[in-house]
């Protein structure tokens, strides 16, 4: 698998939450050679399957979700759009920048933007709020009233290589995961020629980014034994505080918090240490805001683990991942599985 490529095909199709059907079916198109079989459940939820044979054999569900942030067409301002956002967008990122809207065809524009020249001292310290905020196509009104409220909008950001062995773009969060488990699942190879002691159940969620919302019935419908879901996290970068990020090349970081079970961080550390695998511990005090406060809870309750890659400008277009942690992470991952779910199998 070329990594670069693949997180380069994921980074750039859209797919904002409640609108991840483009993001969806590549995914399915990704994951197909790996599994026995893959479909969609109602909310459009990915989901693989492959079973080894066995009877009773461990259920082991990898899972990470699929959505990214955005927009929706909020309403018209004369020839200019107006917008509400998908999930927690940062205003301060947003002037200046280009917009996708999921139009057939798409059509890009601008958010409009104020010169410094014209604006107060003031004014130069606020930032507006989106719903104030216009986006301009360069169309009359008439053109623009012709795009429907409610249409999706994602930013327009190309993906690239940058620096060494860095990548960036928009929806790394959590496109950088799912490439994560895809390299995971080429480590482990064809079903036959590397048959698994478990059976492996494979979810792409959607809905993460407006609450959790496509995880719990995903995990529900497929009721794993235990789960390890993947995630990213804060990785270091300027002007933040070692206490709140993780290390940015450190490796994956193991979640260990309340919420999470305790015997699985504890194997993948272990695990992690034996490989020689690069890897570094995020405490997590409370609930850890991502898709594992949720599959932990579903049915009568579901071990659960978190794995977090780190991430640099999170929630922005032009996010940036570290391409040694998403190989750690992979080579985690794929030596968890071989081991039929345990890390002292």
């Amino acid at each position: 698998m070329d990594l670069i490529q693949t997180l380069t095909r994921l980074s750039e199709i859209p797919g904002p939450a409640g609108h991840e059907e483009q993001a969806a079916a590549l995914a399915k198109e990704l994951l197909r050679p790996y599994m026995d079989e893959v479909s969609s459940d109602t909310l459009g939820n990915v989901i693989g399957i492959r079973t080894c044979g066995k009877p009773g054999a461990k259920r082991v569900l990898v899972e990470a979700h699929l959505d990214e942030i955005g927009f929706v067409v909020s309403g018209h301002k004369g020839a200019f759009l107006t917008l509400a956002p998908i999930g927690t967008v940062d205003a301060r990122c947003l002037p200046g920048t280009r917009l996708r809207v999921l139009t057939d065809p798409p059509r890009v524009g601008l958010v409009a933007s104020m010169p410094p020249h014209v604006l107060a001292k003031a004014a130069m310290e606020e930032v507006p709020a989106i719903e104030d905020m216009a986006l301009d196509f360069g169309l009359s009104e008439e053109e623009a009233k012709a795009i429907p409220l409610g249409t999706p909008v994602v930013y327009d950001a190309a993906a690239m290589a940058m620096g060494d062995g860095l990548f960036s773009g928009k929806a790394l969060d959590n496109r950088a995961s799912i490439a994560a488990v895809l390299l995971a699942l080429e480590k482990l190879g064809a079903e036959h020629s590397s048959p698994l002691q478990i059976d492996l159940l494979v979810l792409f969620s959607t809905q993460e980014e407006l609450g959790l919302r496509g995880v719990e019935p995903g995990v529900f419908a497929l009721e794993p034994d235990l789960a390890i879901c993947l995630d990213v996290t804060f990785g270091h970068q300027p002007d933040t505080k070692p206490e709140q990020t993780v290390k940015f090349g450190g490796g994956p970081a193991i979640g260990a918090g309340p919420v999470l079970c305790r015997d699985l961080a504890q194997q993948l550390q272990n695990l992690a240490g034996a490989e020689g695998l690069p890897h570094q511990l995020e405490i997590l005090p409370g609930a850890t805001r991502t898709t594992a406060d949720k599959a932990g809870i579903s049915r009568a309750g579901i071990p659960t683990a978190l794995i977090s890659l780190p991430l640099r400008y999170m929630h922005s277009a032009s996010e940036l991942v570290n391409l040694a942690d998403i190989e750690a992470t992979a080579n985690l991952l794929a030596a968890f599985l071989k081991r039929g779910g345990e890390a002292d199998a």
